[in-house]
């Protein structure tokens, strides 16, 4: 009996050594398994994350070379960039145009300004542009030269208006104004030596295929003389404000030319918000099923 107990033994203990190792191996099964699901939801978070870390740089990148460009801060230690606090203590009217040499604003309050092809078509100057002698007054040097920031805000707003800045405004206004349309049309018609027969704002709801650009639609009436009518559609033509002519109906009366025209005038349109929100996806099945 004795002898016939070892096998018996024997093969016990090799049972419960291979259920050790089973156990042993699926233990170490379970936490391999454990392991690379960790590791594969870490991976997808550090891309998820460098994404989103990537897409921020970007806005900042673009945001800083948008400012740098407009020409509103300054890059005080001329390391290309903007930091947070030169952002922060950023004082446009302060500014310096040599500080900001080459951008949008110092073009503008610069080379536009003393443009004299935009000066050769500006209206005539306010009394408020010339000095006590008559010598026309240089409000941009007023305005480098000032450290008051009320004053710079002043001097700015009179650079625009007597220099060949108030070209912009006039040719296509920041916002509707039936009233000055007609005004300018009227004196186009007083510069012609011509008093119209009908001059008023139609009721039509037109709009522009130039995206930020609206439309006053006009309509007016001239009657006269060939040389009249040509004059003042010449004038019309020759006006810093553009007038599209979209329709006429001319006809021929005992005084000469009867014209009635539509027209279109324009301004521009309220600024849409600028700021534009980006959404950034952990994966491409994430992207489809927001859609």
């Amino acid at each position: 009996m004795a002898t016939g107990d070892k096998p018996q033994g024997k093969r016990l203990k090799i049972s419960r050594a291979q259920q050790i190792t089973m156990l042993e191996v699926l233990l170490a099964s379970l936490v391999l398994g454990t392991c690379m699901v960790i590791a594969l939801f870490l991976i997808k978070y550090i891309n998820f994350n460098t994404k989103i870390i990537s897409a921020k740089n970007e806005a900042i990148s673009v945001y800083d070379q948008t400012i740098r460009n407009v020409g509103i801060c300054v890059d005080r230690d001329n390391n290309g960039k903007l930091s947070n606090e030169e952002v922060e203590n950023c004082r446009p009217n302060e500014v310096t145009l040599d500080k900001v040499a080459g951008s949008l604003r110092a073009n503008v309050l610069t080379t536009m300004a003393e443009n004299e092809d935009l000066e050769s078509v500006a209206r005539q100057r306010n009394e408020n542009c010339y000095d006590e002698d008559g010598e026309r007054i240089d409000f941009n040097k007023l305005y480098q030269e000032s450290t008051d920031e009320e004053e710079r805000r002043e001097y700015l707003q009179s650079a625009k208006i007597c220099s060949a800045l108030r070209v912009i405004p006039d040719a296509l206004p920041a916002q509707k104004n039936t009233e000055a349309l007609m005004a300018s049309l009227n004196q186009i018609f007083i510069l012609t030596g011509w008093e119209p027969e009908r001059l008023a704002p139609r009721d039509d709801i037109v709009t522009s295929s130039i995206e930020g650009v609206s439309v006053i639609p006009v309509s007016l009436r001239v009657e006269g003389s060939g040389p009249e009518v040509m004059a003042t559609l010449l004038n019309v033509e020759h006006s810093i404000r553009q007038f599209d002519i979209t329709s006429a109906t001319v006809e021929w009366t005992s005084r000469g030319i009867s014209l009635q025209a539509a027209a279109n005038a324009y301004y521009l349109s309220e600024a849409d918000d600028l700021e534009v929100t980006k959404t950034v996806y952990a994966s491409k099945k994430a992207k489809e099923a927001k859609k």
